[in-house]
């Protein structure tokens, strides 16, 4: 029979330095010679105190006929059950620096302290603002109920008017006045029913003149903005050597997330998941104004530090001001809405539709008037958009992985970008020159165009989709 392991390690020849020694040196197996150090495979020693790979062990037995192979003679029997399995400590991480000292503890307790308060308040903030919103709820509703039952009696007792009325005129007159009635409706009825219709792939002259002359404002200022942009261009070691500076809270804690950014000189507005829409100034880094939206916005887009315009996917447009923190205009549609874009005049706001369409409104009287309706022959569903820096140019992303490219001055579809795989488009976005557009797409391809030469100029992939991006064109 076998003796056990203890047996050998109590009864080795070698003294206890010795010993520990041998414990201390790194193993190795004895039938393929490989370390034992950082292998995942089990290991094994035999009773003759011999270590190796459980697997290579086993298929040695299976090959003598269950004999040790460690023995010269091979005479001695050895089975699984014999073997005595060696197990690794799991490698304790060391602690980490700012752990170290009783400051740094301290201090590291505040900020989580800090921290649970922060969020402690903007839930009970969080809390309020829904009973709040609840009682407005209720209030209304009541009211509601008050004036339907007002407005049931008023009906109630207009029809008792009226059969008052008809029994009491002759049945030749009522019905000379009823036909009087039908054959001439009010011209004032009819253009109040008659609601004013968009064009369809035209813009109206005025308009198309403002658009016309804030690109010839915009157009002449690109290259000098281009050249000093370039001196000041970071380098590749630049951008590598990039870390993170600073992190900004800017929404409830509570509902965690953002759907939407764009920025403006130097303010920054961000749609977040909480409803708000927030305006921050990144050179006085203060929150400059908070928009409730009342419900999640999905793009946002600012017109020089004054003008912040929002919608979500279920047609809602809201336009906010800045300065005062008012809302401007606010529009209700039907079609869900991937991208809007508030045109360089100022005036307009360009929106692109699920359903395929590029719809411009017009600011006017603090109302949102659609003036032009833009769609192609083919049935396609848009899934983003954005707006050429001189705000000629609009570009769509499909389901189909194609990007339509439409032209305001000729009022038409000037081309269509296409690579030849259906890989729907996530983002787009225009360079900062006009020259170059860079797509996103489904499969986490991220494509660059040159709108010249129409194609590809390149095409790389991110690890993950990307849905929002800039690029930047510098002259070199």
């Amino acid at each position: 029979c076998p003796k056990p392991l203890h047996h050998y390690l109590l009864n080795c020849p070698y003294p206890k330095s010795s010993r520990q020694t041998l414990a201390s040196m790194s193993l190795t197996c004895e039938i393929s010679g490989e370390s034992l150090t950082n292998t995942t495979e089990e290991i094994v020693v035999t009773p003759s105190g011999h270590t190796c790979i459980k697997r290579l062990l086993l298929a040695k037995l299976s090959e003598n006929g269950g004999m040790d192979p460690f023995e010269q003679m091979q005479e001695r029997p050895l089975s699984e059950d014999h073997l005595i399995t060696l197990s690794k400590k799991a490698s304790i991480p060391p602690p980490r620096v700012h752990a170290t000292s009783l400051p740094n503890l301290l201090q590291q307790m505040q900020k989580e302290y800090d921290a649970l308060v922060l969020e402690l308040f903007d839930t009970r903030k969080a809390l309020e603002d829904t009973r709040q919103e609840l009682s407005q709820a209720l209030y209304q509703n009541d009211a509601a109920v008050r004036v339907v039952a007002r407005l049931s009696m008023e009906r109630d007792a207009a029809r008792q008017e009226l059969e008052k009325w008809n029994s009491s005129v002759a049945p030749g007159a009522a019905a000379a006045a009823q036909t009087e009635a039908v054959e001439e409706p009010s011209k004032k009825r009819r253009r109040t029913e008659t609601p004013s219709e968009p064009l369809q792939n035209d813009i109206p002259s005025d308009d198309l003149q403002d658009m016309v002359d804030a690109w010839g404002t915009l157009q002449p200022q690109r290259k000098p903005m281009l050249k000093k942009a370039a001196a000041a261009a970071p380098t590749s070691e630049d951008l590598a050597g990039y870390v993170v500076g600073d992190k900004k809270a800017l929404h409830k804690t509570t509902c965690k997330g953002l759907t939407a950014m764009a920025k403006s000189d130097n303010v920054l507005v961000t749609a977040g998941k909480d409803k708000q829409v927030i305006a921050y100034s990144l050179s006085e880094n203060v929150v400059l104004q908070s928009f409730n939206f009342g419900s999640i916005p999905t793009c946002v887009d600012i017109f020089q530090s004054s003008l912040v315009a929002a919608a979500n996917k279920n047609g809602r447009i809201i336009l906010y001001s800045l300065e005062d923190g008012s809302t401007v205009a606010e529009l209700q549609t039907k079609t869900p809405i991937v991208n809007l874009c508030i045109h360089p005049t100022g005036k307009h706001l360009c929106v692109a539709t699920k359903a395929g369409k590029i719809i411009i409104y017009a600011l006017q009287d603090q109302k949102l008037h659609p003036v032009s309706e833009f769609s192609g022959d083919e049935a396609m569903e848009y899934t983003c958009g954005a707006l050429h820096p001189d705000g000629l140019i609009y570009a769509a992303g499909t389901t189909t992985g194609k990007v339509h490219m439409w032209d305001f001055k000729n009022k038409l579809l000037a081309s269509v970008l296409e690579e030849g795989e259906e890989d729907p488009v996530e983002a787009i976005v225009f360079s900062n020159n006009g020259y170059h557009v860079a797509t996103s797409h489904a499969s986490a391809a991220v494509r660059f165009w040159d709108l010249r030469k129409q194609k590809n100029n390149c095409y790389t992939e991110s690890r993950q989709v990307p849905v929002g991006f800039s690029i930047y064109t510098c002259i070199r």
